[in-house]
């Protein structure tokens, strides 16, 4: 598909350029930084692919995302060049048919984009995986996960109202980029890092991308052990009023340091954590009712019960642990998709440097329809 014309639009000031973005729908109701061409061609010039490449279709949409959009967008969301490396990562990702983003764009249930950022690269351009990991104060965080959302207006017309359809969103539609931290350590090693469990090198660096509702705080700072924490971990992940519990659906569960120690202390690495957790967080027709749910409400996707009555949820390979936030009283967090796998699967790609070759993979473990294993 060719790429459309670049138009060069011409304004009396600074100010001026920047007020004309505020009233289209090209920003996300915050000031944008004008896209000089020569901004640019300088963004183009940090990342691996052509000014004309297409990186990607949207066929319901009859739309197709373009380097120089990409460029255009993390210009306008104030990322520095360095940053652009991971935003096209990130599209790559998205773009894969997989992640169905013409549904997560367009859907009621408001999803965010979510992506962890695994690897040195991530370290180098500055962005934040301890502290206020999810908040306000990072630059990398917050424009490179803002660029994605800009180019989601203005290429792909997910403007809200029009083709994006959410009742109510949430913060996580600005951005919602974040970084992997350090991995506890267990039995004198390391954990894998996310990078390695989806078959990379680990001098690699990925963007695992994932559409998403809010996060959920878990707090449990009473000294706990791992079989605690998967109670407590387990209870927020069924929660009846989530619309994919009871469903095949996938989400994140992100560790805070105190909490990753423990079961890592315990002897469990992120896989045992993942096969853990899909146990625990099976619902059944009693709790779904007790909610006020019907699990043969017709139409609805609940997993098939099993005799007891209980249902699973998120198979293991569908559970991401994520070790990432900062230290304090025993903090970490629960990402869940906004719907059904089928409506949005999580999907992970390298991040290219020009100067790099493609990143190496286990295509053994690649073949496995990129699931979080």
């Amino acid at each position: 598909m060719q790429s459309p014309e670049r138009k060069l639009e011409r304004f009396g000031s600074y100010l001026e350029a920047v007020e004309a973005f505020l009233d289209e729908p090209w920003s996300d109701g915050m000031p944008v930084i004008p896209p000089t061409p020569g901004l640019v061609e300088t963004m183009v010039a940090a990342g691996s692919r052509g000014m004309d490449e297409c990186l990607g279709s949207v066929p319901r949409r009859e739309l197709s995302v373009y380097t120089w959009q990409a460029a255009t967008c993390a210009v306008m969301a104030g990322c520095r060049p360095d940053y652009f490396p991971v935003v096209l990562a990130t599209w790559e990702a998205m773009l894969d048919p997989r992640f169905s983003l013409h549904t997560v764009l367009s859907s009621t249930g408001g999803a965010a984009i979510a992506a962890v950022v695994s690897g040195p690269y991530a370290e180098k351009i500055g962005m934040r995986s301890g502290m206020g990991v999810f908040g306000p104060g990072n630059r990398a965080n917050a424009t490179i996960g803002r660029a994605v959302r800009l180019g989601a207006f203005t290429a792909l017309k997910a403007i809200t109202g029009e083709l994006d359809a959410s009742s109510f969103g949430h913060a996580g539609k600005y951005t919602f980029h974040f970084a992997e931290g350090d991995s506890p350590m267990c039995g004198g090693s390391p954990w894998p890092t996310i990078r390695e469990q989806m078959g990379f090198d680990r001098a690699a660096t990925t963007v695992t991308v994932m559409p998403a509702e809010a996060p959920r705080q878990i707090m449990h700072r009473f000294e706990p052990k791992a079989e605690d924490m998967l109670k407590a971990v387990g209870l927020t992940m069924r929660d009846p009023a989530q619309n994919g519990t009871g469903t095949d659906t996938c989400c994140m569960v992100v560790l805070g340091p105190e909490h990753a120690s423990i079961f890592a202390d315990a002897g469990m690495s992120p896989g045992d954590v993942r096969r853990a957790l899909a146990l625990r967080s099976r619902t059944s027709i009693r709790e779904l009712a007790a909610a006020g749910f019907r699990h043969d409400y017709p139409g609805n996707r609940y997993n098939k019960p099993d005799a007891d009555g209980s249902i699973a949820g998120a198979s293991a390979s569908h559970i991401l642990v994520v070790p990432s936030g900062g230290p304090g009283a025993g903090w970490s967090a629960f990402v869940p998709s906004w719907s059904w796998i089928d409506d949005g699967h999580p999907v992970t790609r390298p991040v290219r440097l020009p100067e790099q070759p493609e990143p190496l993979r286990d295509m053994a473990r690649a073949e496995r329809d990129l699931d979080f294993a």
